[in-house]
């Protein structure tokens, strides 16, 4: 059957077929390629912006400012160490006991920390929300001309003379 198939295929494309099907053929194929090599090249770039913001939030830690680690466990930086770049975290309570945990700053998972990017981005919001915010109060203050000018009357009204009434016309 298989065998069959492949026959009539081979005897298929020894026929003259319309030209015009191969080359919208290879036309799809490299619209794709180049569609995919766009989308890597995008994603990529994305990626690259991910791994700056997360290095950027890694320097910016201090002392003060809480983390949660890639183990789950969270505290508050008590030490920043850059020479074998690691923190000291504070973990627990003064009830349950307090315990301190020394370890390299990449297991920071999450963090408050800001780096010079997230603050940028942050600036540029509330200059944003605070520009929008400026126009609607501008245009709640500007009165509405419509709704303050006076009904106009029609032009082919006309009041009646002394002696006419409206039924006389």
């Amino acid at each position: 059957m298989l065998y069959s198939l492949l026959a009539d295929a081979a005897e298929s494309t020894e026929a003259p077929q319309n030209p015009w099907t191969q080359y919208l053929l290879i036309g799809f194929l490299v619209v794709l390629v180049v569609g995919a090599i766009i989308w890597f090249a995008l994603s990529g770039r994305k990626n690259k912006e991910r791994q700056k913001e997360y290095v950027e939030q890694l320097e910016a830690i201090q002392p003060g400012n809480k983390v949660k680690t890639a183990g789950g466990i969270c505290g508050i930086v008590v030490e920043v160490c850059e020479d074998d770049n690691t923190v000291i975290i504070e973990t627990g309570s003064e009830q349950s006991g307090k315990s301190y945990i020394k370890m390299d700053k990449e297991l920071i998972a999450q963090t408050d920390a800001k780096g010079a990017t997230q603050l940028a981005r942050e600036e540029a919001e509330a200059r944003r929300k605070a520009e929008k915010a400026a126009k609607q109060a501008a245009k709640s203050e500007m009165p509405e001309e419509s709704s303050e000018t006076p009904a106009e009357t029609p032009a082919d009204f006309s009041a009646p003379s002394d002696g006419d009434t409206p039924e006389q016309k």
